[in-house]
């Protein structure tokens, strides 16, 4: 083995961990395509207004990734209205009070449904389609919500739930 010979193998041991962590970088960056660059910002539905959970799910329905465009209204008596843009039906009403909130898996989507509590599964209505799974998960804790403030009485509806009364230390 002549001196350029073995220098130029020194060179090459030097160098290829640099060269494989350079590749290593660049393809663990690439792994990244397709998942949010950010997280989703926290909400917490158990502190807010029936206007705020009403406004969440509205930012929900109109996810450009669902094949339809879903609207909320609550109407008086805690009645939701569901519009529904690219569907049919155009328009359902569900009183809220009596009602409970179901998931079910239809073709390659999943269906966030109000029920009667009543059991009566063929007059449930859906509420949103979806493919993502944690829309699934954030319609359901939001209607849970809307449906819990509208079994509150009519005049605390409106106001933002929380601690009633003076805050205790538990230190003291």
């Amino acid at each position: 083995m002549t001196l350029r010979t073995m220098a130029v193998a020194k060179s090459v041991r030097r160098t290829w961990p640099g060269a494989l962590a350079l590749a290593s970088t660049i393809l663990l960056g690439a792994c990244t395509d397709g998942y949010p660059s950010e997280d989703a910002p926290l909400f917490e539905p158990s502190r807010m207004t029936q206007a705020q959970l009403l406004e969440e799910l509205n930012a929900l329905g109109a996810e450009p990734m669902l094949d339809k465009r879903w609207r909320y209204t609550l109407e008086a008596g805690c009645e939701l209205r569901i519009s529904v843009r690219k569907g049919q039906p155009p328009e359902r009403r569900v009183p809220m009070v009596g009602t409970g909130v179901d998931v079910r898996s239809a073709r390659d989507r999943t269906e966030v449904l109000l029920v009667p509590t009543s059991g009566d599964e063929s007059a449930a209505v859906v509420v949103l389609e979806t493919r993502r799974w944690t829309d699934t998960v954030s319609a359901r804790l939001l209607l849970t919500h809307l449906e819990m403030s509208c079994r509150r009485p009519p005049h605390e509806r409106h106001k933002q739930p929380g601690r009633h009364g003076p805050s205790v230390d538990p230190g003291a």
